[in-house]
């Protein structure tokens, strides 16, 4: 049985082990470890409070989850034998974390918050890894949602998309559902309303062998009210603010 291990327990751990969870993984087969807040973890949700060695010692997939200043400090202290090590720490490069581990069976990875409803996207970027090791990387992205192999140069447009585009939907959704209460309906059947149109509209282009330009050109008839939408969106610069707030975005991560 694979034993997920976590050092360090913020949002993106929680994110992930919300979704190993959900994935069917028994809580008593994830470990945590934070001088803080593991032993809290572990009388909510079930999972195994350790020392951090000790975490390293019993599990399978180590996953650092840390302050990414912390890396040093925290290694420096710890063995890794041939586990797989999985790293969530923004801004540090593979090969730092080479250095700092004193392995090569480490996977750089970006998730989004998703992972913890088994939708997430993950960037990574791994060097050889022991075909064992290989594979359980793959279970593991699995259980999270999909994942893709991307070069470190390209983390930074990674995020700004996946990683912070989620808070731009749900500011969308805020939007919608705020026309809605201002047009007379209350603030749950307008919430209800635009997160049900745009989770519907998501899944209907992943589904679909149409592009999102072909699809929107489906909804808004020629003349229509939904064209006259399109149009002020058009000339309110729509894709202009979208493309400036990922511009900005980037400018401001530095991974």
């Amino acid at each position: 049985m694979t034993k997920y291990g976590f050092i360090g327990t913020g949002n993106m751990a929680k994110a992930m082990i919300q979704g190993l969870l959900k994935s069917g993984v028994q809580a008593t087969d994830i470990l945590v470890s934070s001088p803080r807040s593991a032993s809290k973890l572990a009388d909510t949700w079930g999972v195994l409070a350790l020392s951090p060695q000790a975490l390293i010692d019993e599990s399978n997939v180590v996953v650092l989850a840390f302050l990414p200043n912390q890396l040093t400090r925290i290694t420096n202290e710890l063995h890794f034998d041939q586990q797989l090590i999985i790293s969530v720490l923004a801004g540090i490069s593979l090969s730092e974390l080479q250095e700092a581990t004193h392995s090569t069976e480490i996977v750089r990875t970006l998730p989004n918050v998703n992972v913890a409803i088994n939708q997430g996207l993950i960037a990574f970027a791994s060097g050889q890894l022991m075909a064992p090791n290989a594979q359980l990387f793959g279970q593991f992205t699995e259980k999270l949602g999909e994942s893709t192999d991307l070069s470190e140069d390209q983390f930074t447009i990674f995020s700004a998309i996946a990683g912070s585009g989620p808070a731009f939907v749900f500011k969308y959704i805020k939007a919608l559902s705020q026309a809605g209460i201002n047009n007379g309906l209350s603030e749950e059947v307008a919430t209800n309303i635009a997160t049900k149109t745009v989770l519907g509209s998501a899944m209907m282009l992943a589904s679909s062998d149409a592009t999102a330009q072909e699809l929107e050109d489906k909804v808004a008839s020629p003349g229509g009210s939904t064209r006259a939408g399109l149009d002020d969106l058009d000339a309110e610069n729509f894709d202009d603010a979208v493309k400036h707030a990922i511009k900005a975005t980037m400018q401001h991560k530095h991974l």
